[in-house]
């Protein structure tokens, strides 16, 4: 996308981090569905997306945290690509669903109530949020998706909690906000 090169993010597990050690990821909670396991922290869809990137979602019932390790000092920007994919079937009522979350970039909120769906104009819609963060001396960029108890709980598919397709950290840049 634009030129950027993504690493995938595929595990089925709580926790990763990558074999270069420079990044990694923690998901907290549980899901409230009797037939939810691991398989459920990554999502695909078979739809058509304006990009590839967005076709596949980690997802995590309470709290999502990625890690960027071994950053330089400095200003970055940090974007965040989201796309609706489990809430988006109207068959099983699911497109009824409504994830709600709060982003938070370097320990400072950015957003609250954050609903991709809502941000998109629909299901299956690809939105994405850029945001200025400074990487101190402790060389780590962090990134946490919390759901708060809003939105959809009992939903089928019963997957609330933070949803990200993807993630660009550009340095040496600062957007408008």
């Amino acid at each position: 996308m634009n030129g950027s090169n993504y690493v995938e993010d595929n595990k089925k597990r709580s926790y990763y981090v990558n074999s270069q050690n420079n990044w990694a990821y923690s998901c907290s909670g549980t899901f409230e569905s009797e037939t939810a396991n691991f398989s459920d922290y990554v999502k695909n869809t078979t739809c058509e997306i304006s990009n590839d990137v967005y076709v596949t979602a980690r997802l995590c019932p309470v709290s999502l945290k990625y890690y960027g390790f071994c950053l330089r000092q400095g200003n970055y920007m940090v974007t965040l690509h989201f796309a609706e994919i489990v809430y988006s079937e109207p068959e099983d009522h699911s497109i009824l669903g409504e994830r709600v979350f709060d982003i938070y970039i370097q320990d400072e909120r950015k957003e609250t109530n954050f609903n991709p769906k809502v941000a998109a104009r629909g299901a299956k819609k690809d939105v994405s949020r850029s945001y200025n963060a400074s990487v101190n001396n402790d060389h780590t960029l962090r990134i946490h998706l919390y759901w708060a108890g809003k939105g959809s709980f009992l939903i089928p598919p019963a997957t609330n909690g933070p949803l990200i397709s993807a993630i660009s950290v550009t340095p040496g840049m600062k957007s408008p906000e």
